[in-house]
């Protein structure tokens, strides 16, 4: 366990080397910034599903800038309950890693059948279904044919819960800003950034107890 602690806070570490420190780090965290996107984006498109409504599209540019088409009447809920509820499924991801690592393999299969649904059924271009569909095979290969599938897990987890909490500042593209008639974005960012810190940080302590 104290092990795995460290790894832990090393790949923190390599996050934050990689993407402020080191000349053109930023592309070697690219792909996992894509994939945290895509899932992101999902999760939007989930939320609309099982509250009886459809989605059109989940679109993708190369700057990361991913977006949803939804019938969706209620915007909000859409937008600020996925917040909470990427926190809460990246956290899962992290208590399965340290808990049962043979699970590794069958979440990576899960994520490859899930980025071949969206390429297919959410169509919205050749580039985003392409682009889908070879991070599927990644997946799939790493799942089959090597031994890290736990550590990419722990990289999609850690890179996942920093990129939510980096985006706590909700600036004009973020989907937190669309609330500041409610409340002035500086108090949303406080109350988002104490919500996903609140999340992980119980779940830490849930798997480092004794």
């Amino acid at each position: 366990m104290k092990n795995n602690l460290s790894i832990l806070i090393w790949i923190v570490v390599l996050y934050y080397v990689l993407k402020y420190f080191v000349p053109f780090g930023h592309y070697v965290i690219y792909p996992f910034t894509l994939i945290v996107t895509v899932l992101h984006e999902f999760g939007h498109a989930f939320f609309a599903l099982i509250t009886w409504w459809s989605v059109s599209s989940i679109n993708i540019d190369a700057n990361t800038a991913w977006y949803t088409v939804t019938s969706w009447w209620i915007r909000s809920l859409v937008l600020m309950w996925w917040y909470i509820w990427s926190a809460i499924f990246w956290n899962i991801l992290l208590y399965i890693w340290f808990k049962n690592k043979k699970l590794a393999d069958s979440i990576l299969y899960l994520l490859a059948w899930l980025f071949v649904f969206i390429g297919i059924i959410w169509f919205h271009d050749i580039l985003t279904s392409l682009m889908l569909f070879v991070f599927a095979v990644c997946f799939y290969f790493l799942a089959k044919k090597t031994d890290y599938d736990s550590l990419v897990l722990q990289l999609l987890w850690v890179f996942s819960i920093l990129y939510i909490i980096e985006d706590f500042n909700v600036g004009p593209s973020s989907d937190l800003s669309k609330f500041s008639h409610i409340l002035p974005q500086s108090v949303w960012m406080i109350i988002w950034l104490l919500i996903v810190l609140v999340i992980t940080g119980y779940n830490l302590k849930l798997i480092f107890k004794k």
